[in-house]
Order: C-alpha cells, then sequence, then structure tokens
C-alpha cells in the first residue's frame, strides 16, 4: 500500500479557509487531481503536517515528527504531496519544495486537488 503524507499550508488551516483538508481528502478517495496517479492501487492519507507557516523552513521537522509517530506504528511514508493551498497560493512554494526534499528520500508531489476555482468572481 502506498502512504501519503500531506503538507498544508498553515495560515489557511488556521484561518479555518479548507476544513479539516476536506477536498485532498475526498480528491484522494476519488483518486482525482494529482491523486490520479494512485487509481488501481491501494494508497491511502497516513498522516497531514502544516507547512510550519512561511517560507515553509520548518516543514521538514514537521515531517520528521510524523515519522516518529509513524514508525512505532509500523508504518512509514512513501510519497509527499503539497495541499492544492500551497501550489496555488504560496509565493515560497519552491523554496518549501526545496527544504523538503533536502531532507526526505521520498518523492514530493506538487498538489493535490483541483476543486479551487481558477477564479474569485
Amino acid at each position: 500500500m502506498k502512504r501519503i503524507a500531506l503538507v498544508a499550508c498553515r495560515r489557511v488551516r488556521q484561518q479555518n479557509v479548507c476544513p479539516a483538508d476536506a477536498r485532498c481528502l475526498i480528491a484522494m478517495a476519488r483518486r482525482e487531481g494529482e491523486f490520479e496517479r494512485y487509481k488501481g492501487e491501494s494508497a491511502s492519507v497516513v498522516g497531514i503536517v502544516e507547512c510550519g507557516d512561511c517560507h515553509g523552513e520548518r516543514a521538514p521537522l514537521h515531517l520528521s515528527v510524523l515519522k516518529g509517530v509513524l514508525s512505532p506504528l509500523g508504518e512509514s511514508i512513501d510519497a509527499i504531496h503539497l495541499g492544492s493551498c500551497i501550489t496555488n497560493s504560496c509565493r515560497h512554494k519552491e523554496e518549501l519544495i526545496n527544504y523538503i526534499k533536502q531532507k526526505v528520500q521520498v518523492e514530493v508531489i506538487d498538489g493535490g486537488h483541483k476543486y479551487t476555482p481558477p477564479t474569485i468572481f
């Protein structure tokens, strides 16, 4: 089974703009958006962490804590998806991706769901 971690924008989560990361979780269950790559295979989200705020330097630390929580359960992470909140809105996205890639040895995927409208009005 593929085990996926999500990295979500701290500010979006604090302001409750995306309650409970529902869109990413639904997209994963439906295998839509960037989660389409898991169609036909067993995969699940095993944890969601925040980026740590701008510029995302603490994201690797948060992923390390998740790894520590999963390890005694015999679980690990096979892929990390950046939430659509980061993919679509974060001006520090490239820095964040670089911080994560420097510290982890799993695939980092830029994106989650495709449910965000292209414009506000």
